[in-house]
């Protein structure tokens, strides 16, 4: 007989996890990742603003700083660190003679200070009296193009260095120098392209750069200006996103959106999902130059806008409704946060709040009792899932689009992403809705109508979890203990949880199949009589287990 002999061991770790011989290089990096390894060291620190952040952190006395790339610039972190901390820690050029410097060393300008004394911030060696040191984040918790103070903090940073796409969302708790960086654009590819678009040279044009290309804008209006338009106005940089054009400035006559729609916008490289549906309702017509392919394009939002309302149809007839918390660092996040908690249970909805890091699909999908998503994080995220929001389990919606979806205002085509914005149009909608329901109370005793599904036509019987015959059920509810617990007489049972409805928890009892661990385990033993067998298992500490009776260790 022949006996197979036993596969070798391993060599390699599984494919779960990261060899050790796994460094950051070009094969491993992002698949959009860049590299400007070949530039000049002038080259790279003017791209990289290297001297303008020196200049920043010595005039603000920061001693500890955090540089923060997004995942496809870390292959130029090292480098940028390199020029940073050796600048903020250089020893100026006085311009003293030896004498002088011995005279200030031995007398001293600080007292007669020796050579290990801190004498004006420096050493008699020339060194700092305190070394700054500099960190590099190398993940980002939430969106790159937020500033990550939470990972600054966990060193204690006192300024963050933000490199790339931002957002430019106000944040809270520390100050942070912006470096865009910049990409190539061929200028006169740029200028026939606008003219291609717009061949009447008295077209009012806003010219829009994201970014990463904002460097260019008055370059390329120089350009255009020089071609014969007199209509073109290009745009700076503002941290201001609830401005008529975020974070852009405007002509001094656009100061609302009527007379913001008599112009049209030409973007530098593609718009984000989130400003084509902000310009949609503001502009009269957007196009945007692709550097990639030199080509211009035109922005249909029409198209975006109607996958939208379908989401808004969506959500209209949701009775679980999760908030998705994917940011910790924008301002006014908490609040908006509690604004959609107070919104859902006005509307006799049932909320439940999850907070994640980089929101994706799988993520999503865990909670699959949630029929709807508002997603709270910066603005430009806002629109989860990319122009269609296809692959998505349930849709993920912003809190404007939610407001519509309660009921507290009609669609008219406009979009708001700004929590500031949203959170104070909330608040003056909330007392005019208020004083309608007091003027029209209606008694708690009448049946609530019946509500039906938009894209489907069926009837939703679990709309409104929270409605008033529910609240009645639950006050004869009473529990100390966290166990499930069903009110009887309802043809829908729902469980409460410490003597508050949980939805979730009905949806757990009745519809999911994997409930935990051991879960698997007690139905096994319900369906066997004599239960499984308890077994002697190890025992000892994890340096050298013991295995039964004869003590064999491991």
């Amino acid at each position: 007989m022949t006996v197979t002999p036993p596969p070798p061991p391993p060599t390699t770790a599984p494919v779960l996890s990261t060899p050790d011989d796994h460094f950051f290089t070009l094969a491993n990096a992002p698949t959009n990742a860049v590299s400007h390894r070949d530039l000049s060291d002038d080259d790279f620190r003017t791209m990289y603003e290297v001297d303008r952040t020196i200049a920043e952190v010595l005039a603000g006395d920061y001693r500890r700083v955090a540089l923060q790339f997004p995942d496809e610039s870390l292959g130029d972190s090292e480098r940028v660190y390199s020029m940073v901390y050796q600048g903020i820690n250089a020893v100026p050029a006085t311009g003293t003679s030896t004498e002088e410097e011995s005279k200030n060393t031995t007398s001293g300008c600080c007292g007669g200070k020796t050579s290990e004394d801190a004498c004006c911030g420096r050493t008699a060696t020339g060194k700092p009296a305190s070394e700054r040191k500099v960190f590099i984040l190398a993940d980002t918790s939430y969106s790159a193009c937020c500033v990550d103070e939470i990972a600054a903090e966990h060193v204690s940073a006192e300024v963050l260095v933000h490199y790339g796409r931002s957002c430019l969302s106000p944040t809270t708790r520390l100050p942070v120098i912006y470096v865009f960086t910049s990409n190539n654009l061929s200028i006169p590819a740029a200028v026939e392209g606008f003219k291609s678009t717009y061949p009447s040279l008295d077209t009012k044009v806003l010219l829009v750069a994201d970014v990463t290309y904002a460097s260019h804008t008055l370059p390329l209006f120089a350009a255009l200006k020089e071609a014969g338009y007199t209509n073109v106005f290009p745009t700076e940089i503002i941290h201001d996103p609830a401005s008529l054009l975020p974070n852009r400035t405007l002509p001094v006559d656009c100061n609302s959106e009527e007379a913001l729609r008599d112009w049209s916008l030409f973007h530098i490289s593609e718009p984000l999902p989130s400003l084509l549906l902000i310009l949609s309702s503001r502009v009269s017509q957007t196009h945007y130059f692709d550097p990639r392919t030199s080509s211009v394009k035109s922005t249909l939002s029409s198209p975006l806008l109607r996958r939208r309302y379908a989401l808004l149809s969506h959500a209209k007839s949701a009775g679980i409704i999760g908030i998705l918390v994917n940011t910790l660092n924008i301002k006014h996040y908490l609040p908006m946060i509690s604004h959609l908690k107070s919104k859902i249970r006005a509307a006799r909805r049932k909320s439940y709040l999850v907070v994640v890091g980089k929101v994706n699909v799988e993520k999503v999908a865990n909670f699959s009792e949630v029929e709807v998503w508002v997603g709270v994080g910066c603005w430009e995220q806002g629109v989860v899932g990319g122009t269609e929001g296809r692959g998505w389990y349930r849709p993920v919606i912003t809190p404007w689009e939610l407001s519509i979806a309660l009921g507290e205002r009609g669609w008219d085509g406009g979009w708001i992403a700004d929590f500031a914005e949203v959170l104070r149009i909330g608040e003056s909608e909330s007392h005019k809705r208020q004083q309608k329901e007091d003027e029209d109370e209606v008694d708690s005793d009448e049946d609530a109508p019946p509500e039906f599904d938009l894209r489907t036509g069926r009837y939703i019987s679990t709309s409104r979890p929270l409605s008033k015959s529910t609240s009645t059920t639950t006050t004869t509810i009473t529990t100390t203990s966290s166990a499930l617990t069903a009110p009887s007489n309802r043809q829908k049972e729902l469980i409460a949880t410490g003597g508050v409805l949980s939805p979730a928890a009905t949806y757990l009892r009745e519809k999911r199949t994997w409930q935990g661990l051991g879960s698997d385990l007690a139905l096994d033993q319900e369906q066997e009589a004599g239960g499984a067998l308890v077994e002697e298992g190890r025992s000892g500490v994890a340096r050298g287990y013991v295995v039964g009776k004869e003590g064999e260790r491991h």
